[in-house]
């Protein structure tokens, strides 16, 4: 009975150290990001504003990076004529947009299709997304930069889109 204990004392050893050697999973180098209680495209513009006043821009743009929102933007199809290259209007413009920026869409595979089946071939098309804020360039010197990313549409030309 020694021997045999003696043998597999070894193989015990080896068999707990290579667990204990075992690495925990890489953290993620993105912090986890909180949602905003509010987080509309009005409450960026807010933000942005207040920005310029005080020159917050890195605050603003840290609280803002990789957010998610739900925002109601209208597709102008000239501006939006392809996944790689598609900017929407943030605001109404009816009666003149008080804020210039226009956020770029990065899509979710096969969004892009989606969007253009459901606004056909209509010149402006109303639209619920939802996406990651990815980019907010903001300085002084420099129109405002938005990046919108992993968009997902959810309506689009007033019709309800099936979720995937």
């Amino acid at each position: 009975m020694p021997r045999t204990l003696a043998r597999l004392l070894p193989l015990a050893a080896v068999a707990c150290s290579a667990e204990d050697r075992r690495s925990a999973p890489p953290a993620s180098s993105e912090p986890v990001v909180a949602p905003l209680a509010s987080a509309t495209q009005a409450d960026v513009a807010r933000d942005i504003d207040e920005a310029e006043r005080r020159g917050t821009w890195g605050d603003v743009k840290k609280r803002w990076r990789k957010q998610p929102l739900t925002w109601t933007v209208t597709r102008r199809e000239p501006l939006c004529r392809t996944a790689e290259a598609c900017n929407v209007s943030a605001f109404p413009v009816a009666q003149g947009a008080a804020q210039g920026w226009m956020p770029r869409l990065h899509f979710a595979a096969g969004e892009f299709d989606r969007l253009a089946a459901a606004c056909g071939g209509k010149e402006t098309c109303e639209v619920t997304i939802d996406a990651r804020l990815d980019k907010l360039e903001l300085s002084a010197d420099d129109p405002v930069n938005v990046t919108l990313g992993d968009v997902r549409i959810r309506t689009a030309g007033g019709v309800q889109m099936a979720r995937r």
